[in-house]
């Protein structure tokens, strides 16, 4: 299941068995021999990092939260050695996206939301967690990894004879820029042959036009956009069934039959778009290209092979941006509505006892 090259023991072998569907999300019972395991290994830490980064970026939903339940009481429980050594930059990386990502689930963005609040209150001042307790101000930093820009799905299912969409459509990534969609700009200049090629550019414009009657379209462009909506939902309820971490979801046959679908209706919503000017159509054509972006967008996100593990650190590195400790410690949360916020920290005693936590 995991690339050779990497370390495969004991430690990866209880985390498969620990994400199992055997045990309830919250369920600590078996953790405890997986501390020892890693205890006794000098590569423990970091092949148990490696292996819940897996779950947490390959796993279903079931797996996927019990990698974070499982992440969050080895922090509680293991040593300073384990503190030191597991937050490599891959994990944090895929901690962020679980996080943000619009691919993720619901119930993984909210127990990240959760689990980086708890850490950052508890192990503020606790040294080598800097970058740890910096992941809850980092969530509305985080932006989307995959940019549609850059997206070879939505390249090959807007292709077609028709000209490019005349309409500007601002599509937000989460709090980072807008990602600006619109038709080819021409630059005016001067030169007779610029000017003759914009004159014929308009009138070949004008006769598409002509030859798009919206009284003939209508009930056409009606069933696209319900089938739109339909075909961009089963797409991603597809995606989710598909067991990642044996099979690519383009190895899927479903689930490739619902990505032509979506690209197809994709194409005739951008035709609709380019020559629909009516307003009481428009917004839901817009709206329809929208959802099924969102649904190509999460196929070619997750359309990932197992052995290729895109989460290494010269990958991590090259995104841009590696959130660095003095970021992490230069920035006080002092957020009323956070529970977890400076202002509403409780002071320790000086002394306290210390206890072993092996």
């Amino acid at each position: 299941m995991f690339h050779s090259s990497k370390p495969y023991s004991a430690v990866t072998v209880q985390i498969e068995v620990l994400t199992s569907e055997q045990y309830e999300v919250e369920d600590s019972s078996g953790i405890v021999d997986l501390i020892e395991a890693i205890r006794i290994q000098a590569s423990g830490p970091t092949e148990a990092s490696r292996a819940l980064r897996k779950k947490l970026k390959y796993g279903n939903l079931h797996r996927q939260l019990r990698a974070l339940t499982i992440l969050d009481f080895l922090i509680q429980n293991t040593g300073d050695r384990f503190l030191r050594e597991f937050a490599d930059e891959p994990l944090l990386e895929r901690l962020r996206i679980a996080a943000t990502d619009p691919v993720s689930d619901p119930l993984v963005k909210e127990k990240c939301k959760q689990l980086f609040g708890q850490w950052a209150a508890s192990y503020k001042n606790t040294p080598g967690m800097e970058r740890v307790t910096g992941l809850y101000r980092q969530l509305p930093k985080r932006k989307q990894p995959a940019t549609q820009a850059k997206a070879k799905v939505l390249r090959d299912a807007g292709q077609s004879e028709e000209p490019s969409m005349g309409h500007t459509v601002s599509v937000s990534a989460g709090n980072g820029p807008a990602t600006v969609l619109s038709g080819p700009k021409h630059k005016h200049t001067s030169s007779k042959s610029s000017l003759s090629s914009f004159r014929k550019e308009k009138k070949e414009k004008k006769t598409l036009s002509r030859s798009f009657s919206l009284d003939k379209e209508k009930p056409e462009m009606l069933q696209t956009l319900a089938s739109a909506s339909v075909a961009s939902t089963n797409l991603l309820n597809a995606l989710k069934l598909v067991n990642r971490e044996t099979q690519r979801v383009s190895e899927d046959a479903e689930v490739l039959n619902r990505f032509e679908t979506c690209k197809t209706l994709r194409r005739q919503i951008l035709r609709y778009i380019q020559h629909v000017e009516s307003e009481e159509f428009l917004g839901s054509l817009i709206h329809a290209n929208e959802e099924l972006v969102t649904a190509l967008m999460a196929f070619e996100v997750l359309d990932k092979s197992v052995d290729y593990d895109s989460d290494s650190d010269q990958d991590v590195l090259e995104t841009g941006k590696v959130y660095s400790d003095s970021e992490s410690e230069t920035e006080d949360d002092d957020d009323e509505d956070n529970p977890f916020g400076d202002r509403n920290a409780i002071h320790t005693p000086g002394i306290e006892k210390h206890e072993p936590t092996w």
